[in-house]
């Protein structure tokens, strides 16, 4: 475990999002915590959304994901979604459908078949995924017809249906708005099945930026909970709440020529090093070089390999004797334009560097 290295999480932000959110959609919340909240911890998010948020409703990916949640918060009050793993059909974990307050998004014919007709699981409420386009998971239309006679004595409590493309700018008749098309066919095949959906819900985070699709029931916020953005150019202008600091470790001078760290890295002029004590052990990413970093004020490259355990920052040698060991430095803070200009320099999103932060990086929670 390290010390100096953390990744700061700032729950009063998470609410001003939250609130932010709630401005730009009349619909109720759905949370998105799945991979351990984006990287920020699934059990101090989820407890604090449920009990400071008024949030009823969490989503989670995998049913191991939401065991895990109930089995550190056995008095959360709120029920788990699992959007994508449910493990329906394994039925040694079943049981956790029927005693806790579990339910699986149905995303397939076999998943429907089985809520149908076993006994643990007829008693769930009925939650259907619709597939309308995005073609990775949920039931077609024509699947949805052919069940629709068998539903109607079971009701639907949610329908819903994900975007494919809503981090692009809306256009009229785009993607977006025929998968809107389609779900509302979705919901007439069930109408006229007399099959009663209580609860609707499309929206996910660059929806919501959006303001498309907010007028279901629920809207399901991700991404843009966190702070990053989804939609260019920025229109969500939400905190980043987790703050990713780290030290500087050692500095020295270099000459151009001087080779640097595994491999064949040679200083491309005169320089000033600094090394960190971050690698890909700590943020899961290997296509940091090239990328900027701030650290005092002054611009740094990541230099050579990012190692396990370190990377390096080339400084321009006028920098030479302004930086020094211990001195605190910042690879994001709450700014969210500044993990998503990192994101694009390092050739990935920011999905990807907030869940690539690991378990050897403690989270510390602030709550004012």
């Amino acid at each position: 475990m390290k010390h100096s290295t953390f990744l700061e999480v700032n729950l009063r932000l998470l609410q001003e999002n939250i609130t932010k959110i709630k401005k730009l959609s009349p619909a109720k919340l759905i949370p998105m915590v799945k991979a351990n909240a984006y990287g920020n911890g699934i059990v101090p998010v989820s407890k604090f959304l449920v009990s400071e948020c008024g949030i009823t409703k969490l989503g989670c990916a995998t049913l191991g994901e939401a065991i895990h949640l109930f089995n550190q918060c056995p008095d959360l009050d709120a029920e788990v979604l699992v959007f994508s793993d449910t493990e329906i059909s394994n039925t040694e974990v079943l049981s956790a459908y029927q005693n806790l307050a579990i339910t699986p998004v149905l995303h397939q014919k076999s998943d429907v078949e089985m809520a149908l007709t076993h006994p643990e699981l007829k008693k769930i409420p009925l939650v259907l995924k619709i597939n309308t386009g995005m073609n990775r998971l949920g039931l077609t239309l024509e699947e949805l017809s052919e069940l629709a006679p068998r539903l109607k004595n079971r009701s639907v409590k949610h329908l819903m249906t994900h975007f494919a493309c809503s981090y692009y700018q809306l256009k009229s008749n785009d993607k977006n708005h025929r998968q809107v098309e389609e779900f509302n066919q979705a919901k007439k095949i069930l109408q006229d099945a007399g099959v009663s959906v209580q609860e609707t819900s499309v929206s996910n985070s660059g929806a919501i930026e959006q303001k498309f699709g907010v007028t279901e029931t629920y809207s399901r916020p991700g991404l843009m909970m966190y702070g990053p953005y989804s939609v260019e150019p920025r229109i969500w202008d939400g905190h980043q709440i987790s703050r990713f600091v780290t030290k500087v470790l050692k500095t020295f001078e270099v000459k151009k020529g001087t080779p640097v760290g595994y491999g064949i890295n040679v200083a491309g002029e005169d320089g000033f090093i600094a090394i960190l004590p971050v690698g890909y052990a700590d943020l899961s990413v290997t296509t940091a070089g090239g990328a900027d970093l701030m650290v005092n004020g002054y611009k740094a490259r990541i230099f050579a390999r990012v190692n396990m355990d370190m990377m390096f920052l080339m400084f321009d040698r006028s920098v030479t004797g302004k930086i020094k060991p211990g001195d605190t430095v910042e690879i994001w803070n709450h700014d969210n334009r500044v993990i998503g200009e990192l994101s694009l320099q390092m050739k990935t999103i920011p999905y990807h560097l907030m869940c690539g932060v690991t378990q050897r990086v403690p989270r510390i929670y602030k709550d004012k």
